[in-house]
This record gives structure tokens, sequence and C-alpha cells, in this order.
């Protein structure tokens, strides 16, 4: 079992971006406005890519 430890966290307007790593790589995770919990289910090398990926995730929605 892999675990999971709270790595960083932004906020921009309306949203909250959380990074994850586990054992085997990062992820990214983020919170609306509803407070909806939401991921791409990728694992990423770096934390830096897995939060790029949470910007753009909030920058197209």
């Amino acid at each position: 079992m892999d675990v999971t430890h709270v790595v960083q966290v932004s906020a921009l307007v309306g949203w909250i971006i959380e990074i994850t790593q586990q054992d085997n790589g990062y992820r990214c995770w983020v919170i609306n406005r509803e407070l909806e919990v939401l991921s791409d289910g990728h694992l990423y090398t770096t934390s830096s890519a897995a939060l790029a990926a949470g910007r753009l995730f909030v920058e197209r929605h």
C-alpha cells in the first residue's frame, strides 16, 4: 500500500490545487468552488509537472 503525503497546496481564485506524493510519483488534485475534488488520474515524475497539470486544468475550466 502506498503512503500519500501532501507536498504542496496552491490557491487560485475559486480553486485549490494540491500535490500529493506517493512511493511511485506525484498526483494532482483540484478542488473547485462547489468543493468537488477532481483528479486527472495521472502519476507524474515530479511535483512541478503535477502542479503544471493542475494549473492547466484550472485555466481551461
